[in-house]
């Protein structure tokens, strides 16, 4: 059965530190965005990794252009990624899960926005996993592990990690929702959200965490 679009719902992880540069800005930014313009966010994954992204991992379906130059989503939340993160693998402090948004979106909005876009069957950081840019493929992941909380294994944390990719920026206008560890991550959230002309439904999603 071909996968409808219109359910795909796409989470972009980040620090609530983040969150005001990201109004300023009105987008997301692709690292290699960021890079260029001298602008340093709180990093929340593995330096190594982003690194490789930016100079190595290139998207064939997508004129080769590098991994770093697309704003990354996952396909759900509560990703491997996170559980990394909050373990205190990637320099964080472990428990550092409490400030981190999962900012919501969908596939069938971003793929309105007319820009490059093509997706991964695992971490796009990874030297063998493979890209994607039609929607025909999506039936190329596998979505019963991608919604299921049960990844142990190398081969199902690859195949939960797979990743949507929007080249460049992806508006603020765009996301439908904030995900949230917390009521005080919550609260500070809509406090930023005060006089937007886009606020996005703020909630506590305890279950998108670990």
């Amino acid at each position: 059965m071909a996968t409808n679009i219109s359910n795909i719902l796409i989470y972009h992880i980040t620090d609530v530190s983040n969150l005001q540069h990201i109004l300023e800005a009105g987008c997301l930014h692709s690292d290699s965005n960021l890079e260029m313009a001298g602008v340093q966010p709180t990093v929340i994954g593995h330096s190594n990794i982003k690194l490789r992204r930016l100079q190595e991992i290139t998207v064939p379906c997508c004129g080769n252009r590098f991994v770093g130059e697309f704003v990354p989503f996952y396909f759900c939340p509560r990703s491997p990624m996170l559980f990394t993160i909050n373990r205190g693998n990637t320099g964080r402090e472990p428990g550092c899960q409490r400030n981190i948004l999962h900012l919501v979106s969908s596939v069938e909005i971003a793929l309105g926005l007319e820009q490059d876009w093509a997706f991964s069957n695992g971490n796009a950081g990874a030297y063998l996993t493979d890209f994607f840019s039609d929607t025909a493929d999506f039936d190329q992941l596998d979505w019963d592990i991608i919604r299921s909380n049960n990844w142990a294994g190398e081969v199902r944390r690859g195949k939960k990690a797979a990743e949507f990719l929007v080249a460049d920026t992806f508006p603020w206008s765009a996301f439908q929702s904030i995900g949230c560890q917390n009521i005080e991550t919550a609260q500070n959230v809509t406090n930023l959200l005060q006089g937007q002309a886009h606020s996005p439904q703020v909630r506590v999603h305890n279950e998108w965490y670990y």
